[in-house]
């Protein structure tokens, strides 16, 4: 054989070894999801347990829910958003982002009162912490309690974060007096009163499929979220079921 023909033979022979590899990187390639900050450490746990019964590893990046939905909107490599309400996912799949198909109910969240009791809204002068209501649906629901009489009026001073977890940090580091935030972030051994349903809307968090993405994995993660494999979780963290 012609040495040149022997050198194409052995390059050949290289490729055909090197593609189990690459078919091997491709298949390691993780699930990327966009995560609502409330839901954040929920979401680590449920991915590790995915991830020990599928194989797929998930890869979290979390902000307050109107930041994603922006990064998403202008091209962010996501394959599943996690959001805390349903106006998001909704408007990404109207605008061909998400697939319509795919948008669900995961959780349903619930807000709660740090710092003391439900009265101490009531007093006047009170710094009280709550994440931004422009980006944050948590936010717009502690808006919404704090505009309820006999609060609504009451002067007092607004710390916004620009998350729901960063509301909890202006309190948990003696920032604010007081603090709207998910019941998610907050340990069993912290003050907290919880917030009655009836003072907000319904804070539901639905999930969609991004398209273009891995979506048979993040259809999958998605039905393994809302089955019964993930209802511990979800209730030790404090959610509600989805109606």
């Amino acid at each position: 054989m012609p040495r040149r023909k022997r050198l194409s033979a052995l390059l050949l022979a290289l490729c055909l070894l090197a593609l189990p590899a690459v078919a091997e990187s491709v298949l390691a390639e993780p699930l990327r999801v966009a995560v609502a900050a409330n839901f954040r450490a929920t979401a680590e746990r449920a991915g590790a347990a995915f991830e020990r019964e599928t194989g797929t590893a998930v890869v979290l990046s979390s902000a307050a829910t109107g930041m994603l939905y922006n990064q998403l909107r202008h091209g962010a490599p996501f394959d599943l958003f996690l959001a805390a309400d349903a106006e998001r996912p909704r408007r990404l799949a109207e605008e061909g982002i998400a697939i319509a198909a795919s948008r669900r109910c995961y959780a349903r969240g619930r807000l709660v009162l740090l710092g003391g009791p439900l009265a101490a809204l009531k007093t006047p002068g009170q710094r009280v912490a709550i994440a931004n209501a422009a980006v944050a649906p948590y936010g717009a629901a502690a808006e919404a309690v704090l505009a309820r009489p006999p609060l609504a009026g009451v002067e007092r001073r607004l710390l916004r974060g620009a998350s729901v977890q960063q509301a909890w940090q202006f309190h948990a580091t003696g920032g604010a007096d007081l603090a709207l935030v998910a019941r998610s972030l907050v340990g069993d051994a912290d003050r907290l009163e919880l917030i009655p349903a009836d003072w907000h809307a319904p804070i539901e968090q639905q999930a969609i499929v991004v398209a273009g993405g891995r979506e048979t994995e993040a259809d999958a993660f998605l039905a393994w979220l809302a089955g019964p494999a993930a209802r511990p979780l979800l209730e030790r963290d404090g959610y509600d079921p989805c109606p």
